[in-house]
């Protein structure tokens, strides 16, 4: 056993699986296929890792359990030996030891959100292009990546209150993303989550504390709010390392527009072909770079203000005229030849020659750092 829930639930480690037994009456809104939306006859909670599954470790796809995804998850039940009638569950490929959990408790009522997270690879943005089209009827292995999340809130709520928790909390959840600047995987967006993100939500019907709101305007709204971005964020941290320190790199704010240390490695070994420097030379200047707090701030100023400008936030000579700002600035407390946009002021608007004269910029440091 490793814990327990504010109701006194029992929370269990077993075959990869935190299971979670309900020692009373309880209601439930799942999003899992197995007994989703809501319930209130279920005796157990699970959520299942196939993070140490050789066929995920390899890249192979194990396939279903059964028929569907409903039969799957009626056999990872019954492998864990629960019964399947009344059980609901998600599975992930963090580690169950990488969970994390927060709480917050005011006025008697208690909220505690545990959650596992990892979106390195599979972090996306609602409204990103599909990967998958389940019309086909063919086998998927998605990218490991999933933020699943248990919310128990000692009180009773009404079945459409604890269904507005899972909103409360799928925003918590984004914001959480959002102040890690996390970037989509398929776009070249910021992440509101990955594509196999799970939610359940569960109260406590035998509480005599009845509440009827869960949103934000609310004191339970800011406790699952507060509980659920704590979780995740230290989740996000425990399973894969993403934190504030490492997400304020620049290596890392700018993957999703093409400046990661893989794209900018490739660009300066085209660049600078003659150079003898070894690969690892290389990673390890770039870092250097990485580590520099004015230049990271320089470019992730310059990054902003594309997002303002492809959301129609800002006007292109503005976005013109802060980038030449951000340019001069940067080519004067780096000691550059003076730099700057080369962009003719009548050519068609197009955020991508500005992130090209930055990649430039990036590669020209890199190039005097290693001192080729």
């Amino acid at each position: 056993m490793l814990f327990r829930t504010p109701m006194g639930d029992a929370v269990y480690f077993a075959q990869e699986a935190m299971i979670i037994s309900f020692s009373g009456q309880r209601g439930v809104v799942s999003s899992s296929n197995l007994n989703g939306g809501y319930r209130n006859d279920l005796h157990y909670v699970f959520n299942h890792s196939v993070g140490r599954d050789p066929d995920i470790l390899q890249k192979r796809c194990p396939g279903l359990k059964g028929g569907n995804i409903i039969e799957h998850y009626t056999v990872i039940a019954s492998e864990l030996g629960l019964d399947p009638e009344r059980t609901t569950g998600m599975g992930t490929a963090a580690l169950i030891e990488n969970h994390a959990r927060a709480e917050r408790t005011y006025h008697g009522v208690t909220v505690q959100a545990i959650a596992t997270a990892g979106i390195d690879v599979n972090g996306g943005r609602a409204g990103d292009k599909a990967s998958y089209d389940e019309f086909e009827q063919r086998s998927l292995l998605p990218p490991p990546g999933t933020i699943n999340v248990f919310l128990f809130i000692d009180a009773y709520l009404d079945p459409g209150a604890l269904t507005r928790a899972l909103i409360t909390a799928t925003e918590a959840k984004a914001a959480a993303l959002q102040e890690l600047m996390a970037p989509s995987r398929y776009s070249e967006g910021l992440a509101t989550g990955s594509g196999t993100d799970s939610l359940i939500a569960v109260c406590n019907e035998e509480s005599p504390v009845v509440l009827y709101g869960a949103g934000k305007h609310v004191l339970l709204g800011e406790m699952i709010g507060q509980s659920v971005k704590e979780a995740v964020t230290k989740a996000l941290e425990r399973q894969s390392g993403m934190n504030a320190q490492r997400q304020s790199s620049f290596l890392q704010q700018g993957i999703r527009y093409g400046l990661g240390i893989e794209d900018l490695l490739a660009l300066y070994q085209a660049r600078y072909s003659a150079s003898a420097q070894d690969e690892a030379t290389l990673r390890e200047a770039l870092q250097r770079l990485a580590s520099d707090s004015h230049l990271c701030a320089a470019v992730a100023s310059i990054l902003h203000l594309v997002d303002q400008w492809r959301w129609g936030l800002i006007s292109w000579a503005s976005l013109m005229d802060l980038s030449q700002l951000t340019f001069s600035y940067v080519s004067q407390r780096y000691r550059l030849d003076p730099c700057g946009l080369s962009i003719e002021q009548g050519k068609t608007p197009c955020y991508e020659l500005i992130l090209d004269e930055l990649r430039s910029l990036l590669i020209l440091l890199l190039y005097r750092e290693v001192g080729s």
